[in-house]
């Protein structure tokens, strides 16, 4: 196997349809996932199938939760094949073999950012058809993303759809795709929602907890028994995966932008709405909800921040302490956590879905840092209005203690940047349309981020939106590989040589207690994307 520009390595797998190679890429050198489809595009069927993979996954490749499509093209014997980011990681379906069903934070989230992407293709004209564990990888930073779009539908007016069941996974199909129904964005959800079903239970709905295999007449059959409930989780969150999977399409929530506010919005930590009849959801705002990507149009840095408001000038939903809370919107009375309100907006979002949702529930939910007591590691103290100081040593920091001795960060004019007195280490980072979503970890133990800089939000930058800040220049100067290359402690090239940076902007709970503090993070370029230890502690 030979391919001009690429130095094939190995086989990672092989599939009915094609073969996966690790691959280097010579021109920039990195590593690569290079799929070969196994038939040559002899039939107008195969063309079709390659061409509908190739323009689908390059339409969607600046999603964060898409796998990026590189290069794509046909080799001297016909052969079409596509160079995909590498995600040494390997499937959710991988893990779910190896370790069983994930936590139930972990497995909602991972939900709200697959449903994000989903929405997004379903924007684009584009199905998927093929949504399942084994389609979703993990990358080098323990991010998740959607790959194989080999099933993607482009409908057009007057263009007829292939419709067939040779390449479907039948434990995650729709019902109705058994009957060689005409593919819909309903049927992508049906699989969505099966798969977050799958990552809490270990096995998709209605299928044997033993792993017994079930024959396409069994499966078929039991698409009629009612909604096996999941044990131990909300009861909002059942509500939301029930109808998100019912067998009648005209039944089910057929919005994937829907499925993730829905998802987003059940408060997980409240004991009171695993209970039968409670809800955790928030209100039902009135707004179609958009997509949102780091490369569109920048917002100007002098928006004022109620100019910035996504919900009608409603501020955003608070993650605090671990509960769901909603500010007060127009005419609203905020209270979204008592018993006595929480149950008529779950009615209300419950008969939304019920209708397909017309219009689009708009609540996002964060993830603060998690200390190992369950606490907010992210903590907030003394507001702050963007002041330098040496008295804000701590408190003008949220709490985190800062210096400025032995400290690069403080060479950027103007920024009032400083770095953390005893190191900060952070597990992946998960980006929902700029809101970001990460969790402390120990730096002792294996985590993906550490922090190298900290410093207040520009004056004219008062956002918490990653997308947004990360393109003003006080912060493109601050969080920069220079300024990360010299806070580095000596020795720490020998954990990678290539290192990428990012941001971390306030979390929903610092920015409603009036902080406004980002950091700067980096990230080691290694095999699985992890690395153990501190390699930007301030040298005494």
């Amino acid at each position: 196997m030979e391919l001009p520009g690429y130095e094939i390595q190995e086989v990672l797998g092989q599939g009915g349809f094609a073969t996966v190679y690790r691959a280097r890429q010579l021109a920039v050198g990195r590593e690569v996932a290079l799929k070969v489809d196994s038939r040559v595009l002899s039939t107008p069927r195969d063309r079709q199938r390659f061409l509908r993979e190739v323009t689908a996954a390059g339409q969607l490749s600046g999603h964060p939760h898409v796998v990026p499509v590189y290069d794509a093209g046909v080799l001297a014997d016909n052969r079409p094949y596509m160079v995909l980011e590498l995600c040494p990681g390997g499937s959710l379906g991988d893990r779910l073999h190896r370790q069983g069903p994930l936590p139930l934070k972990e497995a909602r989230d991972i939900g709200v950012g697959l449903a994000d992407a989903v929405a997004a293709a379903h924007a684009a004209g584009v199905l998927h058809r093929d949504i399942k564990p084994g389609n979703v990888m993990v990358n080098r930073y323990g991010g998740v993303a959607l790959t194989d779009f080999g099933l993607a539908a482009m409908p057009r007016p007057g263009h007829e759809l292939s419709v067939t069941r040779e390449a479907l996974t039948p434990a995650y199909a729709p019902p109705e795709a058994f009957h060689l129904a005409e593919p819909t964005p309903a049927g992508d959800v049906y699989s969505l929602a099966a798969t977050v079903y799958a990552l809490l239970r270990g096995c998709p709905p209605h299928y044997p907890d033993d792993g017994t295999q079930l024959s396409l007449a069994e499966l078929i059959v039991r698409h009629t028994w009612p909604y096996p409930a999941l044990p131990g989780v909300p009861a909002a969150l059942n509500s939301v995966l029930r109808h998100a999977v019912a067998s009648d399409p005209a039944q089910r929530l057929s919005d994937a932008g829907a499925f993730r506010d829905a998802l987003a919005a059940v408060d997980l930590d409240d004991p009171d709405t695993v209970e039968a009849g409670a809800g955790g959801f928030g209100p039902v705002l009135g707004m179609t909800t958009v997509p949102s990507y780091r490369d569109a149009s920048p917002s100007p840095y002098t928006q004022p921040r109620d100019a910035a408001l996504p919900y009608g000038g409603a501020p955003p939903p608070v993650r605090d302490a671990g509960r769901t809370t909603a500010a007060v919107g127009p005419g609203g009375d905020g209270d979204g956590g008592r018993k006595g309100s929480r149950r008529p907006r779950l009615i209300a979002v419950l008969a939304a879905v019920a209708v397909s949702v017309s219009v689009s529930v708009t609540v996002v939910t964060y993830q603060n840092g998690q200390d190992h007591g369950g606490g907010d590691s992210r903590s907030t103290a003394s507001p702050s209005s963007g002041a330098t100081g040496e008295n804000k040593a701590a408190s003008g920091f949220g709490g985190v203690a800062t210096t400025t001795e032995n400290c690069p960060a403080t060479g950027v004019d103007g920024v009032g940047g400083r770095c953390v007195a005893t190191p900060e280490c952070w597990s992946g980072i998960t980006d929902i349309s700029g809101i970001i979503t990460v969790s402390r970890a120990d730096c002792r133990t294996r985590h993906v981020w550490e922090t190298f800089a900290i410093a207040p939000l520009p004056e004219d930058g008062m956002t918490n939106n990653a997308r947004d800040l990360i393109k003003h220049p006080d912060v493109k100067a601050l969080c920069s590989q220079q300024v990360m290359a010299e806070s580095m402690v000596p020795g720490g090239r020998e954990v990678a040589d290539e290192w990428n940076v990012d941001i971390l902007p306030p979390t929903a709970s610092e920015w409603d207690k009036g902080l406004r503090v980002f950091r700067c993070v980096a990230a080691a370029v290694t095999q699985d994307g992890e690395k153990t230890g501190s390699q930007f502690a301030v040298q005494g």
